[in-house]
């Protein structure tokens, strides 16, 4: 791996970092050298350069209350770059069978949230800081079953390019779909009976091709933190399949057997 650092000096904030893609970019984080501050419903272990903050960023209420935390600990401080990484699939099922409540904290903890940390922190950010909205398949295509989060992901991909207008220039947005990744999500998307959720046929049937979450985060890390301003500001999504950039980021010697669906 490239270990040329793109970012400025300052904090990094992960959002959904309890667990999955997150968990271990946020290794990856701390072991390169950066202190790093936490959102997640769970809050992380403690650790050096660590500060974890239990939040939940699923209604305006946990919202503002995570907003407010998060400020108390940057203090003023620098922040070098915001990974907006919460989400949830669920509720799965028909849209028209979601009630509104459902369909609120989908759509705030996956496109409200990121808006929202975004504006708190981009003050604190300087020029070159960066801001990695991550993303999904499900953001450009809708799936049956899946119109919630479906819904959810459109709307993070309006809050980019939002953000690519709105902020100061000098800041930059990008968007990553990571793939189809063995997380707890996935395991979410196997467990309904096909009857309910015709997809989880197919869910069951693709173990084999998920990809371990440490290969995810390491892409991550590498869009993060290692490719140049030019590059990093695409205006297409960052995209874990897509084998040009694979000898970049992915470890020596190892190789990328994974297909996109």
């Amino acid at each position: 791996m490239n270990q040329l650092n793109q970012v400025p000096e300052g904090l990094v904030v992960v959002s959904g970092a309890s667990r999955g893609i997150g968990r271990e970019l946020v290794t990856l984080l701390l072991s390169s050298g950066y202190e790093v501050v936490t959102l997640s419903r769970q809050a992380c272990n403690p650790a050096e350069n660590l500060t974890p903050l239990g939040v939940d960023l699923s209604d305006e209420t946990g919202l503002g209350k995570a907003i407010e935390r998060l400020k108390d600990v940057l203090d003023g401080r620098p922040v070098a770059a915001l990974v907006n990484g919460a989400g949830a699939v669920e509720p799965l099922g028909a849209l028209i069978h979601q009630s509104a409540s459902d369909l609120l904290r989908a759509l705030c903890l996956m496109a409200v949230a990121p808006a929202q940390l975004a504006a708190a922190i981009a003050p604190h950010m300087p020029s070159g800081g960066r801001i990695l909205n991550l993303s999904s398949r499900s953001a450009q295509a809708t799936f049956p079953g899946l119109g919630a989060y479906c819904m959810s992901k459109h709307a993070l991909h309006a809050v980019t390019e939002s953000l690519r207008h709105d902020l100061r220039p000098e800041l930059e947005v990008a968007e990553l779909i990571p793939g189809e990744v063995d997380t707890g999500m996935q395991a979410s998307l196997r467990e309904p009976y096909p009857a309910d959720f015709p997809l989880a046929s197919f869910f069951r049937g693709n173990r084999a091709n998920l990809i371990p979450a440490t290969v995810a985060a390491r892409f991550c890390h590498w869009v993060l933190t290692q490719t140049t301003t030019e590059t990093f500001n695409r205006s297409e999504p960052w995209f874990i399949y897509d084998r040009a950039h694979q000898p970049f980021w992915l470890a020596e010697g190892a190789d990328f057997p994974y297909t996109a669906p």
